[in-house]
């Protein structure tokens, strides 16, 4: 509520003069500047923002926990069968040699990049022939 300046009269902000001391109130005075209320509007949008700061808080958080599983992922399923290319199995050397279907190489067991082709698109040679009749050829980093 606005008061007088000179006597600290509370006025009810229509008065032009102080009904106490008979002080001259401009209209300015009299209104009540003091109580103003944030708009509702502000109001609204600062949660807004804290929402959506939160929500995208909560998101970034999932996608850099390292979950990368799908509910296609079929990794650890065990009804999934590679894919098999029969060859020689008769010779003394019992490596395999593994390729994906999807890429030109084929890799030792043992390879990095072997151990990331998946089940669904593994091919298993029984010969490095094998493989390169296929038209795959050999990995740069184990070198079959």
């Amino acid at each position: 509520m606005a008061k007088c300046p000179k006597c600290g009269e509370v006025l009810t902000g229509e008065e032009l003069v102080c009904p106490t001391c008979g002080e001259p109130v401009s209209k300015s005075e009299a209104k009540d500047t003091s109580s103003k209320k944030p708009s509702s509007n502000i109001i609204i949008a600062v949660i807004a923002v804290v929402v959506i700061i939160a929500i995208v808080g909560v998101l970034a958080s999932g996608m850099l926990s390292g979950d990368t599983s799908t509910a296609n992922d079929t990794k650890h399923n065990d009804t999934v069968n590679p894919i098999v290319e029969k060859g020689d199995s008769s010779g003394s050397n019992a490596t395999e040699y593994w390729a994906s279907a999807k890429a030109e190489k084929f890799h030792l067991p043992t390879c990095e990049w072997a151990e990331k082709i998946s089940d669904d698109n593994k091919i298993i040679y029984q010969t490095r022939d094998d493989a390169i009749e296929d038209g795959k050829v050999p990995c740069g980093a184990c070198n079959p």
